[in-house]
């Protein structure tokens, strides 16, 4: 333990975002703007591409990173949350930044800010940093939340990628559908190719409006395309990936039909129905948060996940919870309720109590790892975590100390196993 706290520019850099936490989520564009003034625009030393979304948008602009790095472009790429590395975030050709670039990055935010940032614009701050100083041919970008008022918005990017959109984060978004589409359509700028795979005919109007007005170019993709990642909804994303690669060519034109299809076989993204083998036991996990995302995992759940199954279960009070279990549960045979990130995490009695009255046998166990051991422990060949990202982070973190000390036996057992 003395050695975690231990002073280090690292540890120093990563304190100082740490610290930022507290600002909250604070929506609008005027604090980064002025930041991002004072460090010389960082942000226009690259295109970008911007992908804003409910669900997919990771794995979407993972796939479209891996296109063009694999087109021979030095490609940066943006991303949140992350699952067990804060370096996650940040990547270039598929490499999580390296350590001395990420305290560069942070240093020179922290010394150029006459006002305090929120957490997210600092680290979208750190990415434009990053990439401009890794000398980026190109940059994918991640939305946050929404979209119109969302950090990464700062960019006239080369395409606006729109994945399916669905109610989340109301309180910031609007309680209806066109409320939400409208906040997601303000990454949607003069010049960029549009592409969506929405297919709610309310959405696809408020984004097709949105891009007539500035007359850009609007593609609705409704094919599927292979890929690595599990799950059939990942083919939609990858097809919208692969078809914004293509409308890419005439600004980006090392791309090609090859490297397309390469860069999509290379797609890695992990806690996205990620399978684990560890003794017995098969071990998906997923960070599956909201309705949406819910009922694009029920058919790989159905079709891929043996009976009986057991569900170690966690998620945030803020989300839809009430309907995600409805859903969730009654397709499960034993419930362990956590949680994952208190005090923000729904309580797991309050779960246990919802199981219970869908008639699913649960039992509640707050602390994670717990959780994810007494799983592992218990008589069901196949376990499935959700609910969360910081769940999700939680088990690859756990389990990925498991799966070493298989490898290496000869490990003795430590206290980040248990």
């Amino acid at each position: 333990m003395a050695a975690a706290s231990r002073r280090t520019p690292m540890n120093d850099a990563l304190a100082y975002l740490d610290s930022l936490q507290a600002s909250g989520i604070r929506p609008g564009l005027g604090r980064i703007r002025t930041m991002l003034r004072a460090l010389g625009h960082p942000e226009r030393a690259y295109p970008s591409i911007i992908v804003a979304g409910t669900n997919g948008k990771g794995s979407t602009s993972a796939t479209l990173a891996s296109i063009l790095s694999a087109s021979g472009y030095r490609t940066g790429h943006y991303t949140s949350p992350h699952l067990v590395d804060i370096r996650e975030r940040w990547t270039i050709d598929g490499a999580l930044i390296e350590p001395e670039l990420l305290i560069r990055s942070i240093e020179m935010l922290r010394s150029s800010a006459e006002i305090t940032p929120t957490y997210f614009e600092a680290l979208t701050i750190v990415a434009f940093i990053a990439f401009e100083l890794a000398q980026c041919d190109v940059v994918v970008l991640e939305v946050g939340m929404g979209g119109r008022l969302d950090a990464t918005n700062v960019v006239r990017p080369l395409a606006a990628l729109i994945t399916p959109i669905g109610l989340d984060h109301m309180e910031y978004l609007g309680t209806t559908i066109r409320k939400v589409a409208f906040e997601k359509a303000g990454v949607i700028h003069r010049g960029a190719i549009v592409l969506t795979s929405n297919d709610d005919p309310v959405i696809v109007e408020v984004l097709r409006k949105r891009a007539a007005k500035f007359g850009n170019r609007f593609i609705e993709v409704r094919e599927e395309h292979d890929t690595p990642l599990p799950g059939a909804f990942q083919r939609r994303n990858a097809a919208l990936a692969v078809r914004a690669a293509r409308a890419l060519r005439e600004r980006l034109p090392r791309i090609t039909e090859e490297s397309i299809e390469r860069g999509v076989t290379q797609t890695r993204w992990r806690g996205r129905l990620e399978h684990l083998r560890l003794g017995d036991k098969d071990v998906w996990i997923d960070g599956c948060h909201n309705p949406h995302a819910i009922e694009a995992v029920m058919p790989f759940i159905a079709a891929e996940v043996p009976k009986p199954r057991l569900l170690v279960f966690g998620i945030m009070s803020d989300k839809d919870f009430g309907e995600v279990t409805s859903r969730l549960f009654p397709m499960f045979d034993r419930v362990i309720a956590t949680e994952p990130y208190p005090p923000r995490s729904a309580s797991a009695q309050s779960l246990v109590d919802i199981a219970q009255r869908l008639g699913v046998d649960a039992i509640a166990e707050p602390d994670p790892r717990a959780a994810l051991q007494r799983a592992l422990e218990s008589d069901v060949p196949s376990i499935f975590v959700g609910g969360s990202l910081y769940l999700a982070g939680s088990a690859i973190e756990y389990f990925d100390a498991l799966l070493h000390r298989q490898l290496d036996p000869h490990l003795a057992l430590t206290d980040d196993v248990h």
